[in-house]
Protein backbone atom coordinates (compact mmCIF):
# COMPACT_ATOMS: atom_id res chain seq x y z
CA UNK A 1 0.00 0.00 0.00
CA UNK A 2 1.37 3.45 -1.06
CA UNK A 3 1.15 5.62 2.13
CA UNK A 4 -1.00 8.70 1.54
CA UNK A 5 0.75 11.45 4.25
CA UNK A 6 -1.52 14.36 2.56
CA UNK A 7 -4.40 12.09 4.56
CA UNK A 8 -3.28 11.16 8.27
CA UNK A 9 -5.68 9.05 10.04
CA UNK A 10 -5.85 10.19 13.97
CA UNK A 11 -7.43 7.65 16.42
CA UNK A 12 -8.54 9.75 19.34
CA UNK A 13 -9.56 13.73 18.51
CA UNK A 14 -8.92 14.35 22.49
CA UNK A 15 -7.10 17.94 23.58
CA UNK A 16 -3.78 16.14 21.24
CA UNK A 17 -5.28 14.15 19.08
CA UNK A 18 -7.57 17.13 17.82
CA UNK A 19 -4.82 19.61 18.17
CA UNK A 20 -2.27 17.66 15.56
CA UNK A 21 -5.15 17.30 13.86
CA UNK A 22 -5.82 20.89 13.60
CA UNK A 23 -2.54 21.59 13.19
CA UNK A 24 -2.24 19.62 9.88
CA UNK A 25 -5.33 20.93 8.59
CA UNK A 26 -4.20 24.12 9.14
CA UNK A 27 -0.43 23.62 6.90
CA UNK A 28 -2.53 22.23 4.00
CA UNK A 29 -3.09 18.60 4.70
CA UNK A 30 -6.58 16.57 5.15
CA UNK A 31 -6.31 14.60 8.18
CA UNK A 32 -9.34 11.79 9.14
CA UNK A 33 -10.53 11.53 12.42
CA UNK A 34 -12.03 9.35 14.91
CA UNK A 35 -13.65 9.84 17.99
CA UNK A 36 -16.00 8.35 19.88
CA UNK A 37 -17.65 11.08 21.42
CA UNK A 38 -20.41 13.34 19.73
CA UNK A 39 -19.89 16.38 21.18
CA UNK A 40 -16.30 16.39 20.64
CA UNK A 41 -16.96 15.56 17.00
CA UNK A 42 -19.17 18.88 16.84
CA UNK A 43 -16.62 20.37 18.20
CA UNK A 44 -14.18 19.93 15.34
CA UNK A 45 -16.42 19.48 12.55
CA UNK A 46 -16.39 23.27 12.73
CA UNK A 47 -12.95 23.26 11.52
CA UNK A 48 -13.66 21.58 8.43
CA UNK A 49 -11.82 18.08 9.00
CA UNK A 50 -13.01 14.97 7.78
CA UNK A 51 -14.54 13.15 10.99
CA UNK A 52 -15.65 9.52 12.07
CA UNK A 53 -16.96 7.53 15.35
CA UNK A 54 -15.32 4.27 13.71
CA UNK A 55 -11.77 3.42 14.00
CA UNK A 56 -12.52 0.91 11.19
CA UNK A 57 -14.25 3.49 9.01
CA UNK A 58 -11.70 6.07 9.65
CA UNK A 59 -8.75 3.15 8.20
CA UNK A 60 -10.55 2.69 5.50
CA UNK A 61 -10.97 6.37 4.22
CA UNK A 62 -7.38 7.11 4.13
CA UNK A 63 -3.83 5.47 3.12
CA UNK A 64 -2.21 7.68 5.05
CA UNK A 65 -0.25 7.08 8.56
CA UNK A 66 -2.05 6.09 11.36
CA UNK A 67 -1.91 8.11 14.23
CA UNK A 68 -2.95 6.46 17.97
CA UNK A 69 -3.72 9.57 20.26
CA UNK A 70 -5.56 7.48 22.85
CA UNK A 71 -4.53 7.18 26.42
CA UNK A 72 -1.97 4.99 27.54
CA UNK A 73 -3.76 2.87 29.29
CA UNK A 74 -6.02 2.58 26.52
CA UNK A 75 -4.57 2.59 23.42
CA UNK A 76 -2.86 -1.07 23.48
CA UNK A 77 -6.64 -2.63 23.63
CA UNK A 78 -7.59 0.22 20.58
CA UNK A 79 -4.63 -1.53 18.86
CA UNK A 80 -5.44 -4.96 18.86
CA UNK A 81 -9.07 -4.25 17.97
CA UNK A 82 -7.33 -2.91 14.97
CA UNK A 83 -4.70 -4.96 14.12
CA UNK A 84 -5.56 -7.32 11.45
CA UNK A 85 -5.88 -4.11 9.11
CA UNK A 86 -2.81 -2.02 10.28
CA UNK A 87 -0.71 -4.87 8.60
CA UNK A 88 1.91 -3.29 6.63
CA UNK A 89 0.39 0.33 7.53
CA UNK A 90 3.21 3.23 9.23
CA UNK A 91 1.78 3.81 12.31
CA UNK A 92 3.30 5.91 15.10
CA UNK A 93 1.62 6.10 18.83
CA UNK A 94 1.40 9.65 20.67
CA UNK A 95 0.52 7.73 24.00
CA UNK A 96 3.56 8.34 26.62
CA UNK A 97 5.04 5.41 28.31
CA UNK A 98 4.04 2.78 26.37
CA UNK A 99 7.07 1.27 24.20
CA UNK A 100 7.50 0.40 20.64
CA UNK A 101 7.76 -2.90 21.65
CA UNK A 102 4.41 -3.10 23.52
CA UNK A 103 3.05 -1.86 20.42
CA UNK A 104 4.56 -4.29 18.20
CA UNK A 105 3.22 -7.26 20.56
CA UNK A 106 -0.40 -5.73 19.73
CA UNK A 107 -0.35 -4.99 16.07
CA UNK A 108 2.83 -7.14 14.83
CA UNK A 109 2.50 -6.48 11.22
CA UNK A 110 2.54 -2.64 11.27
CA UNK A 111 5.49 -0.48 11.01
CA UNK A 112 5.77 1.16 14.26
CA UNK A 113 7.06 4.65 15.54
CA UNK A 114 6.46 6.77 18.67
CA UNK A 115 5.79 10.64 18.90
CA UNK A 116 5.39 12.68 21.96
CA UNK A 117 3.90 16.19 20.52
CA UNK A 118 2.30 19.01 22.39
CA UNK A 119 -0.82 20.93 21.91
CA UNK A 120 0.82 24.01 20.81
CA UNK A 121 0.44 21.79 17.83
CA UNK A 122 -2.86 23.32 16.75
CA UNK A 123 -1.10 26.43 16.02
CA UNK A 124 1.70 25.69 14.38
CA UNK A 125 4.04 26.16 17.16
CA UNK A 126 4.52 22.36 18.86
CA UNK A 127 7.21 20.43 19.71
CA UNK A 128 7.60 16.85 18.78
CA UNK A 129 10.36 14.05 19.61
CA UNK A 130 9.51 11.14 17.27
CA UNK A 131 11.63 7.83 17.34
CA UNK A 132 11.20 4.38 15.55
CA UNK A 133 13.10 1.60 14.70
CA UNK A 134 10.84 0.16 12.19
CA UNK A 135 10.35 2.86 9.45
CA UNK A 136 13.04 3.25 6.71
CA UNK A 137 14.44 6.28 5.70
CA UNK A 138 11.43 7.63 3.48
CA UNK A 139 9.07 6.76 6.33
CA UNK A 140 10.98 8.78 9.13
CA UNK A 141 11.61 11.41 6.79
CA UNK A 142 8.10 11.93 5.92
CA UNK A 143 6.88 11.45 9.98
CA UNK A 144 9.10 14.08 10.60
CA UNK A 145 8.18 16.41 8.01
CA UNK A 146 4.76 15.63 8.89
CA UNK A 147 5.13 16.77 12.70
CA UNK A 148 7.87 20.01 11.44
CA UNK A 149 4.10 21.31 9.78
CA UNK A 150 3.14 21.86 12.92
CA UNK A 151 6.26 23.05 14.44
CA UNK A 152 9.63 21.79 15.40
CA UNK A 153 10.24 17.94 15.73
CA UNK A 154 13.43 16.17 16.43
CA UNK A 155 14.59 12.68 16.01
CA UNK A 156 15.54 10.68 19.44
CA UNK A 157 16.23 7.25 20.65
CA UNK A 158 13.13 6.09 22.28
CA UNK A 159 14.63 5.99 25.62
CA UNK A 160 14.89 9.99 25.60
CA UNK A 161 10.60 10.01 24.95
CA UNK A 162 9.66 10.63 28.34
CA UNK A 163 12.41 13.24 28.49
CA UNK A 164 10.19 15.23 25.57
CA UNK A 165 7.04 14.27 27.36
CA UNK A 166 8.33 16.02 30.32
CA UNK A 167 10.15 18.94 28.97
CA UNK A 168 7.51 19.76 26.03
CA UNK A 169 4.42 17.68 26.93
CA UNK A 170 3.83 18.31 30.14
CA UNK A 171 5.54 21.26 30.70
CA UNK A 172 3.43 23.62 28.75
CA UNK A 173 1.28 23.73 31.39
CA UNK A 174 4.23 25.22 33.70
CA UNK A 175 4.43 27.62 30.92
CA UNK A 176 1.02 28.57 31.34
CA UNK A 177 0.59 28.45 34.97
CA UNK A 178 3.42 31.43 35.17
CA UNK A 179 1.07 33.18 32.48
CA UNK A 180 -1.11 33.09 34.73
CA UNK A 181 1.39 34.13 37.98
CA UNK A 182 2.51 36.56 35.27
CA UNK A 183 -1.74 38.10 35.26
CA UNK A 184 -1.87 37.62 38.76
CA UNK A 185 1.09 39.82 39.40
CA UNK A 186 0.10 42.38 36.90
CA UNK A 187 -3.33 42.63 38.66
CA UNK A 188 -1.45 43.19 42.06
CA UNK A 189 0.14 45.95 40.87
CA UNK A 190 -2.52 48.01 39.08
CA UNK A 191 -2.72 46.88 35.59
CA UNK A 192 -6.02 45.59 33.59
CA UNK A 193 -6.27 41.36 33.37
CA UNK A 194 -6.55 42.20 29.46
CA UNK A 195 -3.05 44.10 29.97
CA UNK A 196 -2.09 41.61 31.87
CA UNK A 197 -2.01 39.04 29.77
CA UNK A 198 -0.91 40.85 26.50
CA UNK A 199 2.17 41.71 28.81
CA UNK A 200 2.93 37.84 29.69
CA UNK A 201 2.48 36.63 26.10
CA UNK A 202 4.16 39.32 24.85
CA UNK A 203 6.95 38.65 27.25
CA UNK A 204 7.35 34.79 26.63
CA UNK A 205 7.47 35.37 23.08
CA UNK A 206 9.66 38.06 23.51
CA UNK A 207 12.39 35.78 25.61
CA UNK A 208 11.91 32.77 23.61
CA UNK A 209 12.74 34.74 20.27
CA UNK A 210 15.77 36.10 21.70
CA UNK A 211 17.14 33.02 22.64
CA UNK A 212 16.32 31.64 19.01
CA UNK A 213 17.86 34.23 17.09
CA UNK A 214 21.07 35.22 19.33
CA UNK A 215 21.78 32.17 20.11
CA UNK A 216 22.40 33.13 23.57
CA UNK A 217 22.14 31.07 27.19
CA UNK A 218 19.34 32.76 29.06
CA UNK A 219 21.44 32.85 32.05
CA UNK A 220 23.78 35.27 30.06
CA UNK A 221 20.16 37.29 28.68
CA UNK A 222 18.52 37.35 31.81
CA UNK A 223 22.23 38.69 33.54
CA UNK A 224 22.01 41.39 30.92
CA UNK A 225 18.50 42.46 32.21
CA UNK A 226 20.02 43.14 35.85
CA UNK A 227 21.69 46.26 36.77
CA UNK A 228 23.01 46.61 40.29
CA UNK A 229 20.38 47.63 43.13
CA UNK A 230 17.73 47.57 39.82
CA UNK A 231 14.59 46.12 40.20
CA UNK A 232 14.73 43.10 38.14
CA UNK A 233 17.29 42.00 40.41
CA UNK A 234 15.39 42.97 43.53
CA UNK A 235 12.67 40.73 41.97
CA UNK A 236 15.12 37.99 40.87
CA UNK A 237 16.38 37.83 44.70
CA UNK A 238 12.74 37.66 45.51
CA UNK A 239 11.69 34.08 43.51
CA UNK A 240 15.19 32.55 44.18
CA UNK A 241 14.73 33.24 47.90
CA UNK A 242 10.90 31.41 47.42
CA UNK A 243 12.92 28.66 45.92
CA UNK A 244 11.69 29.53 42.06
CA UNK A 245 13.96 28.08 39.68
CA UNK A 246 14.45 24.56 42.45
CA UNK A 247 10.20 24.47 42.26
CA UNK A 248 10.63 23.78 38.21
CA UNK A 249 13.65 21.72 38.35
CA UNK A 250 11.68 19.50 40.96
CA UNK A 251 8.46 19.89 39.28
CA UNK A 252 9.92 18.50 35.73
CA UNK A 253 11.70 15.65 37.90
CA UNK A 254 8.69 14.29 39.46
CA UNK A 255 6.63 14.98 36.35
CA UNK A 256 9.06 12.40 34.36
CA UNK A 257 8.97 9.83 37.76
CA UNK A 258 5.32 10.01 37.41
CA UNK A 259 5.11 7.18 34.98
Amino acid sequence: MKVCYDSPVIIGGGALGGAVAIGLAKSGLSPVVSHPKESRLAELEALGLRLTRDNVQALEASAGPVLFAVKPWLVKDVVRALADRLAGRVCCSMAARVSLEELKSCAPGAKWGRAIPNIAAAVGAGFAGVASDDWDEDERNAMLGLFRREGEAVWVGEKDLNAVSTLSGSAIAFVLMAAEAFIQGGLGVGMSCDDSLKAALATFEGAAKLVRETGLHPAALKDSVCTPRGTTIAGLRALEAKGFKSALIEGLIATYNAG
